[in-house]
């Protein structure tokens, strides 16, 4: 694979990631954060479905065991993002894009322990020069944060962290048949959760600037930007994500 292909493809997803901490203030000013995320996965994963469908891939042929499925829906749609909308709705966005810069570092920890990956000191200095830069872009304004919601983005993080280095273990496997159901599944779970105990308000829910970001999180944010994960982590090691 060329290396340009591969530059480019981070490049991608590192810009994308990089919007959608204010995609998801724009968001949940008009749909609680656990419906807002449920929605968003359950957008994403029919989108993934669609381009399966398109693509003519037999999902049936291609399906990933079970439990990596449920791993994925867990830790990396479900736990992370339910705590990360909750988080932004008291932090603001840059607050925790910085916090959510410590997700390398937990990576460089699992994927000693689960892969047997090693952080070189070149990847070390990197991620840190990597969370310098996110701080000094990201501080501004209003910082004021609550220690429980803190908290919760650095779980977050962890939980991200974990997910990828578990995908990496099965990186193998197709991302357009492995992302769909772990999406679906953690979109429909959260969905239920939030309605359970979250009023979505349709008038502001259906309007155009609520409708925008969510689409933009669901399209661009999710079932692009982690087809591109996936296909990242056939190719390099989960400690360079």
């Amino acid at each position: 694979m060329s290396p340009i292909a591969v530059a480019l493809a981070y490049a991608a997803t590192v810009s994308i990631w990089g919007t959608t901490w204010l995609g998801i203030k724009f968001s949940i000013a008009s749909i609680p954060p656990v419906s807002g995320a449920g929605f968003r996965f359950i957008i994403a994963g029919a989108a993934l479905y669609a381009v399966a469908f398109a693509l003519r891939v037999d999902i049936r042929k291609h399906a990933p065991p079970w439990h990596l499925i449920v791993v994925l829906a867990v830790t990396m749609f479900g736990l992370n993002y339910a705590l990360t909308y909750v988080a932004e709705t008291h932090l603001a966005s840059g607050l925790v894009a910085v916090l959510f810069g410590t997700m390398p570092f937990f990576i460089f920890a699992f994927a000693h322990k689960i892969v047997g990956e090693r952080a070189t000191r070149a990847t070390l200095v990197g991620a840190t020069l990597a969370f310098g830069g996110v701080a000094i872009i990201s501080l501004v304004g209003d910082m004021r944060a609550s220690l429980i919601y803190v908290a919760a983005t650095l779980v977050a993080s962890a939980s991200s962290g974990f997910a990828n280095v578990y995908l990496k273990r099965f990186a193998e496997c197709e991302p357009i048949a492995t992302l769909p159901p772990a999406m679906l599944l953690a979109g429909v779970c959260l969905t239920i959760a939030g309605s359970s105990f979250e009023h979505v308000d349709a008038t502001r829910a259906f309007a155009l600037p609520s409708i925008a970001a969510l689409l933009y999180l669901a399209v661009i944010g999710s079932a692009l930007a982690f087809y591109l994960n996936h296909w990242l982590l056939q190719r390099i090691t989960s400690g360079a994500m």
